[in-house]
C-alpha cells in the first residue's frame, strides 16, 4: 500500500509499505482524508513534541514513521468478532491509547501517561519496521476508539476531531467563566478553535493575534471580536486594545500557542490580577520572563494532549455547529504529493496555509 513515510528528519517519501497486520483490539481503516498537524511539521524537522510536552524530555524519533493522526476512514477489517458491527462504517478516530495501568491513568490523568501509543508518532510502540499513521491507504486503529459517524458530519469536519480535542482540553485547563474576556496568541488551527470554544462557553470578548493576515481574516469570519496583525503593529497594539476594553485591568485568560519567552512575557502583561495564562507549547530550551509578571496571583498553566472523554464532546461541538472548521481548510493534496503538502505547511507565511489536507482515498 502507499504511505507517506518520514524516513529521517526532513526526509519524507511516498513509499510502498506492507499492509498492516492487526493487533489485538484493532480494526483496519481505508483512509479517506488526513490533516497535516503542526506537530507533524515539528516531527518532520526532527523534534519530538509529544515527548517534550508529556515527558519533559528531548527524545529522538525512530525512522520510518507513517505520518498522520487527524484522519477519517471506513472500517474494512476487524480482528475480533465483537467488532464486526463496525465493518463498512465511516468512523472518526481517537488516535491514541494510554496504558490504563500507570498511576496517571488510574488517577484519571491519562493525557500524562508515559506509555501512550499514538498513530502518526513513534513513541510507545516498541521497535517496528514502519510506525502506523493515517497518511496511508490503510491504517490500523483502536477498536474502542473509533466513532461511527452520521451523515451530518463530513469527512472534512471529522479530521478536526483530534485538534479540537487538544483545544477543548486547553480550554478546560483555563476554566473560563461566562463573560470573561480572553486573548489568544497565535491564530493557527488550535488558536482558531480555542477562540470559538471560549465564545461557546460564554466569553464576552475575544482578542486574537497573528503574523498572517489570512489567519486573522478567518478568525474574524469565525467570530473573533478583535484581530491584531502583530507583523505590522507589534505587541503594543494588542496591549492597547485590551487596556481600552478592560479599563486597564487586563483579560481573565490568555491562551498562548506561540511558546516563546517573548510571547509569554507579553501574555502576562495582558492578564489581570488573579488571571491565568495557558501555555500550549514551548519552542525554546530555556524560557525567561520578568518575575513581576506573576505578581497579583497571576498564574501560568500548561496543557498537554487531551482526555479520552474529550472526543465525544468535540463530535457534539461540530455536529451542533458550535464550532466551524471548514474556513480553516486552505490546501488539499493527493497522497502522492505528500512531500509538497508539507512544503506548503512549512512555508505558511508565503503559502497562506492554515490547515492542509491529504486526500488519501475515495469516500
Amino acid at each position: 500500500m502507499k504511505a507517506l513515510v518520514l524516513r529521517s528528519p526532513r526526509e519524507l517519501e511516498v513509499m510502498d509499505v506492507p499492509r498492516p497486520t492487526l493487533r489485538a483490539g484493532q480494526v483496519l481503516l481505508r483512509v479517506h482524508k488526513c490533516g497535516v498537524c503542526g506537530s507533524d511539521v515539528r516531527y518532520y524537522v526532527g523534534e519530538n513534541p509529544w515527548a517534550k510536552q508529556t515527558l519533559g524530555l528531548e527524545l529522538p524519533n525512530p525512522p520510518n514513521i507513517i505520518f498522520g493522526h487527524e484522519l477519517v476512514g471506513t472500517v474494512v477489517e476487524v480482528r475480533h468478532s465483537g467488532d464486526e458491527h463496525l465493518l463498512g462504517r465511516r468512523v472518526g478516530v481517537q488516535t491514541w491509547v494510554s496504558c490504563g495501568r500507570c498511576r496517571f491513568c488510574r488517577e484519571g490523568k491519562e493525557n500524562l501517561c508515559e506509555h501512550t501509543r499514538h498513530l502518526g508518532h513513534g513513541q510507545g510502540w516498541g521497535e517496528m519496521d514502519f510506525y502506523p499513521g493515517g497518511m496511508a491507504e490503510l491504517c490500523p486503529a483502536f477498536a474502542d476508539n473509533v466513532y461511527p459517524l452520521d451523515d451530518v458530519i463530513t469527512d472534512d469536519q471529522a479530521i478536526f476531531f483530534d485538534p479540537l480535542s487538544a483545544a477543548i482540553h486547553a480550554v478546560d485547563v483555563g476554566k473560563p467563566e461566562p463573560l470573561d474576556r480572553v486573548a489568544i496568541l497565535g491564530a493557527g488551527p488550535i488558536g482558531l478553535l480555542i477562540a470559538q470554544l471560549v465564545k461557546a462557553y460564554g466569553a464576552a470578548e475575544t482578542f486574537i493575534t497573528d503574523l498572517a493576515s489570512e489567519n486573522l481574516r478567518v478568525a474574524a469570519e469565525l467570530g473573533a471580536d478583535h484581530t491584531i496583525d502583530v507583523s505590522h503593529t507589534g505587541e503594543e497594539a494588542l496591549e492597547r486594545r485590551v487596556c481600552e476594553r478592560t479599563s486597564g485591568e487586563g483579560v481573565q485568560l490568555v491562551f498562548n500557542t506561540v511558546g516563546s519567552s517573548e510571547s509569554i512575557a507579553h501574555g502576562l502583561r495582558l492578564v489581570r490580577k488573579g488571571g491565568t495564562l495557558v501555555l500550549l507549547a514551548t519552542k525554546e530550551e530555556e524560557i525567561r520572563f520578568p518575575s513581576l509578571g506573576l505578581s497579583g496571583e497571576r498564574s501560568i498553566r500548561t496543557s498537554s494532549n487531551a482526555m479520552a472523554s474529550d472526543f465525544p464532546r468535540v463530535i457534539d461541538m461540530i455536529s451542533s455547529c458550535k464550532v466551524r472548521v471548514e474556513p480553516l481548510i486552505t490546501h488539499r493534496f493527493p497522497l502522492g504529493e505528500g512531500p509538497r503538502a508539507f512544503a506548503v505547511a512549512l512555508d505558511k507565511r508565503n503559502s497562506g496555509a492554515i490547515k492542509v489536507i491529504i486526500e488519501v482515498g475515495e469516500q
